[in-house]
């Protein structure tokens, strides 16, 4: 049998896994000017990057539609939009040259492909379930 203050511990620190919030910055997918998404690798963000960004630039007038891709932390996705559609890019965007598309993400390779496993929720299921019968069975 568990004493009391075991099962208590146990249930405490159940809670704190379920009502936890990752200690680290956001993780994104990082790489410049790419045609190949599997060329990007996961960064972590500076603690003011609140999104995930891809921007995709393609020639809409190109017959092989080939496109660029950039994915980056960045502060916010209005950032993003500014940079990618300055002065500059907005000449080229206007006259049918480029087209330039902004997604942004706010969770963890967002922008990429995902990691399995790392939900928290995830984790405090699975341990629920290898200490829960365990606790049951301890009884009061």
């Amino acid at each position: 049998m568990l004493p009391a203050a075991m099962k208590g511990l146990g249930l405490v620190l159940l809670a704190a896994l379920l009502c936890s919030s990752p200690a680290h910055g956001l993780w994104c997918q990082d790489c410049t000017l790419t045609t190949n998404s599997s060329h990007c690798t996961p960064k972590q963000c500076h603690p003011s990057d609140t999104v995930c960004a891809t921007v995709w630039i393609t020639d809409p007038s190109s017959s092989r539609k080939d496109h660029s891709v950039n994915k980056m932390c960045a502060s916010s996705c209005d950032f993003v939009k500014r940079h990618f559609f300055s002065d500059y890019l907005m000449g080229f965007i206007n006259s049918g040259i480029l087209k330039v598309d902004v997604d942004c993400c706010e969770k963890d390779l967002c922008n990429g492909v995902a990691q399995a496993g790392l939900s928290p929720w995830a984790l405090a299921g699975g341990l629920l379930l290898s200490l829960g019968p365990a606790l049951l069975w301890a009884g009061p």
